[in-house]
């Protein structure tokens, strides 16, 4: 079986809950049977700042096929602006990543 933190797999998701996506400044919105609410986290210093988005997906389904993603991401920046670091990953915080990867290939074609 293929990882579920494989790169495709975040991008595939982000895709899914992105069309149709939150209009913007919205927080909270649903998408293929998920409710998803983005947090974003910015530290400016003086010589780097980052920003983080955390990108919760629940499930709306009930019983065995539950499940609840964090899809976290990072952007990294030195005093000029210039990208330092950059990373996507994801937990899986509830359910079995065998129903979430059903989800995905579900959606993926919508």
């Amino acid at each position: 079986m293929l990882r579920l933190s494989r790169l495709r797999n975040i991008n595939d998701i982000e895709a899914i809950v992105n069309n149709p996506g939150p209009v913007l400044g919205q927080r909270a919105w649903k998408a293929r049977g998920a409710a998803c609410l983005l947090e974003r986290h910015v530290y400016l210093g003086e010589h780097y700042s980052f920003h983080t988005n955390v990108l919760q997906i629940t499930s709306e389904f009930s019983g065995q096929s539950s499940w609840r993603v964090l899809l976290i991401s990072e952007f990294w920046e030195g005093k000029l602006g210039e990208t330092i670091h950059s990373t996507k990953w994801l937990k899986l915080m509830e359910g079995k990543s065998t129903d979430l990867l059903r989800w995905i290939k579900e959606n993926r074609d919508l």
